[in-house]
């Protein structure tokens, strides 16, 4: 049992020393891999845990989407993808649309790799500057 403590302290404290760009990432390779199980689940027909990876991968588009800070006139842009993949993705679960499905984990996944990006080129910058 105590070793199990250690792992969750070992957990938090590599979180807490992410950059808010490490975290975005994280939170979108998430959203790809509930995505990506999703669509395995429809195919074997397990409509319902379908649903649930669908609904872990809408929680964590809608987090994203309320972290927006709007003073940056990116963040009207995200805002609109996020809400776009919110609502494609209620109706690809609704219609067990796999294709959508596939669609929207291919923006979820350039988004990812964007911020991977972004991200370290802003630790690069901080590192020359």
């Amino acid at each position: 049992m105590q070793h199990a403590n250690v792992l969750e302290q070992y957990k938090m404290q590599s979180l807490e020393t992410l950059t808010s760009g490490e975290v975005v990432v994280k939170l979108l390779e998430e959203a790809s891999k509930q995505l990506s199980i999703s669509i395995f689940l429809i195919n074997r027909d397990n409509i319902a845990k379908s649903y649930d990876c669908v609904s872990k991968a809408q929680r964590i588009i809608s987090t994203l989407n309320h972290s927006l800070d709007m003073n940056y006139a990116i963040s009207i842009e995200l805002r609109d993808m996020y809400n776009f993949m919110f609502g494609s993705l209620s109706k690809a679960i609704v219609e067990k649309d796999t294709g959508l499905i596939k669609d929207i984990l291919s923006l979820v996944d350039d988004l990812k790799n964007t911020f991977k990006q972004a991200d370290k080129l802003a630790r690069s910058g901080k590192q020359h500057g």
